[in-house]
């Protein structure tokens, strides 16, 4: 048996029906439908079953700060985790000082960084890891940046990790990383998202989110009047859906070009005038899962402008958003946080504003029909 010294990794090419239960494993984690985090908890719990590991994170070391920002899978480690100790001996972990010299590093373990023996008498295993009940650790490398290190790392106690098992990490790290870019681009889209319902409640702007088949997801501010007078006085909505032609075509339009990642993009704004209020649509695209969020800006508010759905209260309005999007009672109240009780009264106290006897009179009286 070959021994390794510190700073030399043995990778060894991994055999092909490992390779293949990696693949299919990390496979379906594709489709970008769930929620950031949980796409995250997902790969790290992945990698644990293709390489065993006792507490997977993923790890981004801001060493301007001398802090570190993870998510673990499972979130309790075995043992005691003290996030300080590690903060305070950042700069000196092996592991960082290895990936901060070699930006496009392999997989590594931290025995191929440093003596075992002396690792076990240093100041990070009698502070850090040894209170947590782990002593072996492998890093995948994701991401290098000037000031912060990206990766996921792998902890066990006992056996260390194999030259077949860094073989097996190192193969799938291109795939790991494309995961991992996106639900990184997922949560920063979610993020964009919800700063733009939030912002809208000036009555001066309104978003509304579809998903990919355009349906309704959510709606805030006055967005729902507007598209009904746009719906109204410019063109009848397209066949099963709530949107006017037009606008349908052009959110298709903006969503595909952002998909396509074209540089002749054309504009993202769209420009109505036609019943003398000025409504700007914007369109924010969203390809994991595809979809988008139109964000309406009155330019020059009138009264007229305002359709049936303005007389609703924030709670009422955003109910309503809801029952567009074909939700349930129960389902609305697990996303609000309240009682199937309290929907019901919002409900009847909407229906009797709205002048309508249903869910779908409430739905259509919005949109203006």
């Amino acid at each position: 048996m070959r021994k390794r010294l510190p700073g030399h990794c043995i990778v060894r090419q991994p055999r092909q029906g490992e390779l293949a239960r990696a693949f299919r494993l990390l496979g379906t984690l594709g489709d970008g439908a769930r929620p950031a985090p949980d796409q995250v908890l997902g790969l790290l719990g992945r990698l644990a079953r293709i390489v065993a590991s006792e507490f997977t994170t993923l790890s981004v070391c801001d060493l301007a700060a001398g802090r570190r920002f993870l998510s673990a899978c499972p979130p309790d480690p075995p043992g005691h985790i003290d996030p300080a100790a590690f903060d305070r001996l950042l700069a000196g972990h092996p592991l960082v000082r290895h990936h901060l010299r070699h930006p496009h590093a392999r997989a590594v373990r931290l025995t191929d960084c440093v003596n075992d023996a002396d690792f076990r008498r240093s100041e990070l295993f009698r502070d850090y890891y040894g209170p947590l009940g782990l002593d072996r650790v492998a890093l995948l490398p994701l991401a290098w940046e000037p000031g912060r290190l990206t990766g996921i790392v792998l902890n066990r106690a006992g056996r260390d990790f194999s030259d077949a098992e860094i073989g097996l990490l190192e193969a799938v790290r291109s795939q790991v990383a494309a995961l991992y870019r996106q639900a990184v681009s997922k949560a920063c889209s979610d993020c964009a998202v919800g700063l733009l319902h939030g912002v809208a409640g000036s009555g001066r702007v309104g978003a509304i989110t579809f998903d990919r088949h355009f349906g309704i997801v959510e709606a805030s501010g006055p967005a729902l009047g507007w598209l009904a007078e746009i719906a109204r006085r410019d063109a009848p909505p397209a066949p099963g859906s709530a949107l006017p032609l037009p606008v349908l075509q052009w959110l298709r339009a903006q969503v595909s070009e952002a998909a396509a990642c074209g540089q002749d993009r054309r504009s993202a704004s769209l420009v109505d005038e036609s019943g003398g209020t000025r409504l700007v649509l914007h369109c924010l695209p969203r390809s994991c899962p595809s979809g988008c969020t139109l964000l309406i800006e009155c330019a020059e508010p009138s009264d007229r402008a305002l359709a049936p759905a303005s007389r609703l209260t924030p709670r009422q309005t955003e109910i309503l958003g809801w029952i567009a999007a074909g939700k349930t009672d129960e389902c609305i109240a697990e996303l609000l946080g309240v009682s199937r009780r309290t929907v019901g009264k919002h409900l009847q106290n909407m229906y009797r504003r709205l002048g309508v006897g249903n869910r779908t009179g409430a739905v259509m009286r919005a949109l203006g029909r």
